[in-house]
């Protein structure tokens, strides 16, 4: 066939001769026509030489790859390689492989065969395999001088040689066909352990007998010295399928952890079950949060569920709206806009299109957006805002605004694309949100029994009192209180009722104190506290005796007191003008041992200590 084209080629390029020839004897009998038969042979000469010219270029073109290319990558195999010439058979190239598996020789840039190997047998031997198509790992055997016989495995294909045509041949023996293999086989092996140990969680896998045949670092790290332990899988467990089993631990740290573990059955290409996978996930934090999580929601039952029908509601809602879309130019027009859009910004319309912005927003409010729209269109970057409106139902919505630049393509008109997204449901989390943390910061600060200020709250408005009172040197009061036999009271009549009790006195408390800055606080146990600013002593007396009158009016029962028949109270008043000197704690103090004088003075009683000019005085 490369013959036959050879010569296709050589005809062509011969062909402008016969033109030539032909036309100089049409020139002969026909003098008039010489310039057009000329312009013709000249042309048809031309295209016949060059498409002779490419049919003879093109046979040389061999799509073998070239020895040149290839040298580099042989002379650096570590298989046996070697280049044959296709004519005689003499070799042409051994890479130092070659040399020392099959002893070639290399003289100065010539290479010879070992003398075992005749290079004529060998040339015979190559012609029963196919080069062009190319073989592999054809089975040889070689007898080499001075050695056992040796048995290879051959692959080649052909190749170009310096334009000659040559066999490329590569025979490597089975051993390094077994070592590549196992070389290929241990880097599988190093990868595979490489992700294995890189995983943070704990994984380890077993056979059928429970015997485990492998694990990670995580796993050695926590289980270090206890690995029986961190083994959930049974003996002899060999179902096909996959179980969950959570456990709690210890870590090596001591703390208690909670390890969920997975395990997954091994299956080979039989579909025979052989190991279990087991992978351990530390999931302490995410149920201490659902620990934790489930307490407050006990504690906010009625808010929760609140809170729960609200965002039911509201996802509902979300999923069946749609989000608005319009479009308006320039001018100030509609050019397009869909159903949700008509429903947010005009009531009752079926369309948009055509109407102006202005005839539907009012002049006034389209007047306010113009310079939004103008600042989109000119620097043609959207701009996104919040805006609150209120649907033909009565329905309020918060709708997050995108304006962006729109460009007309075939009008080449400008105009703004309003995107409107629905927010109300983020809106009403927010708010919500913001709901819960007044309420969190309002528990932080009210006695959950009484519902008067706690402990805490006392505190830091005694300390800002203390401040605010050294400053402007005007008298603090302070009242302490304690029920009488209130242990007898819980002994006989039971902690619920003692309860009940502590709600009412409370209740009584509150109502003494009228001014906003006055305090009543739950100070520990059946002790309670009343903060008066700016009162003196006698205010602050005024304010003892109006505790034990109201508290004698409720006429709550109290048969095992020492006392009364019914609940009393003793008060303990302190009364001081603080100075820059003095700490807070002075005044508790002063209330504290004017308790005492009242109890000590047979209770239900009150007793008063003003500190004046470092001296206490008694009242």
């Amino acid at each position: 066939m490369r013959k036959l084209v050879r010569r296709l080629g050589l005809f062509l390029m011969m062909l402008p001769v016969a033109t030539l020839s032909y036309f100089l004897l049409t020139l002969l009998d026909r003098q008039g026509s010489a310039s057009f038969l000329l312009k013709h042979a000249v042309h048809l000469g031309l295209a016949s030489f060059v498409l002779g010219l490419a049919l003879r270029l093109w046979v040389k073109i061999d799509p073998r790859p070239s020895f040149s290319t290839l040298y580099p990558t042989l002379s650096r195999m570590p298989v046996c390689a070697l280049v044959i010439s296709d004519k005689e058979g003499h070799l042409l190239y051994g890479n130092k492989a070659s040399r020392e598996l099959l002893q070639v020789r290399k003289v100065g840039k010539n290479y010879f065969f070992p003398p075992a190997l005749d290079a004529q047998s060998f040339h015979q031997l190559l012609r029963h395999y196919d080069f062009d198509r190319g073989f592999s790992y054809a089975k040889e055997t070689f007898y080499l001088t001075g050695q056992p016989p040796l048995r290879v495995r051959m692959s080649g294909e052909r190749i170009v040689y310096h334009g000659e045509k040559a066999h490329l041949l590569f025979i490597a023996t089975p051993n390094q066909q077994k070592v590549a293999a196992e070389n290929t086989e241990q880097q599988e092996v190093r990868v595979f352990q490489s992700v294995f140990n890189s995983l943070a969680e704990m994984v380890y896998y077993t056979d059928n007998d429970g015997k485990i045949l492998g694990t990670n670092k995580s796993f050695d790290s926590f289980w270090h010295g206890r690995v029986e332990e961190g083994v959930t899988v049974a003996n002899g467990e060999s179902q096909l399928g996959r179980r969950s089993v959570t456990t709690w631990t210890t870590a090596p740290d001591g703390t208690s952890r909670l390890l969920e573990t997975s395990q997954t059955s091994l299956v080979d290409i039989n579909g025979e079950v052989f190991g279990s996978l087991c992978i351990s996930h530390d999931v302490t934090d995410w149920h201490e949060m659902q620990e934790s999580l489930k307490q407050e929601i006990e504690k906010r039952e009625l808010t929760e569920q609140t809170l729960a029908q609200r965002t039911n509601l509201l996802d509902t809602l979300f999923e069946a709206s749609r989000d608005p879309i319009g479009l308006y130019n320039e001018h100030g027009v509609y050019v397009g806009c869909n159903q949700p859009f008509i429903r947010w910004v005009a009531h009752g319309r079926e369309d948009l299109r055509g109407l102006r912005v202005a005839d539907i927003l009012g002049e006034e409010a389209w007047q306010q957006q113009q310079h939004i729209d103008k600042q989109v269109m000119e620097a043609g970057r959207a701009v996104k805002n919040e805006e609150y409106v209120i649907l033909e139902d009565g329905t309020p919505l918060w709708y997050e605004v995108m304006r962006s630049p729109y460009n007309d393509p075939l009008s080449e008109s400008k105009g703004v694309l309003v995107m409107a997204r629905d927010v109300t449901e983020r809106k009403m989390a927010e708010q919500q949100l913001a709901d819960a943390i007044m309420d969190l910061e309002e528990l932080s600060f009210v006695d959950g029994l009484t519902k008067v200020a706690n402990r805490r709250s006392f505190d830091e408005q005694l300390t800002s009192l203390w401040h605010t009172h050294v400053r402007e040197a005007i008298p603090l009061s302070l009242i302490l209180c304690d029920i009488d036999f209130f242990k007898a009271f819980n002994d006989n009549y039971g902690h619920q009722q003692g309860d009940e009790a502590l709600r009412q006195v409370a209740q009584v408390f509150k109502s003494v104190i009228r001014r906003e800055s006055d305090v009543v606080a739950r100070y520990g146990g059946e002790e309670f506290a009343f903060l008066l600013p700016n009162t003196d002593n006698v205010g602050a007396m005024t304010v003892a005796g109006a505790i034990h009158k109201i508290l004698a009016d409720r006429h709550l029962p109290h048969g095992y007191s020492a006392v009364s028949h019914q609940l009393t109270v003793s008060l303990g008043v302190a009364t001081l003008v603080p100075t820059s000197e003095q700490d807070y704690g002075e005044l508790v103090a002063l209330a504290d041992r004017a308790l005492y004088k009242a109890k000590d003075s047979g209770r239900n009683t009150s007793q008063s200590l003003e500190l004046t000019q470092d001296e206490v005085t008694v009242s």
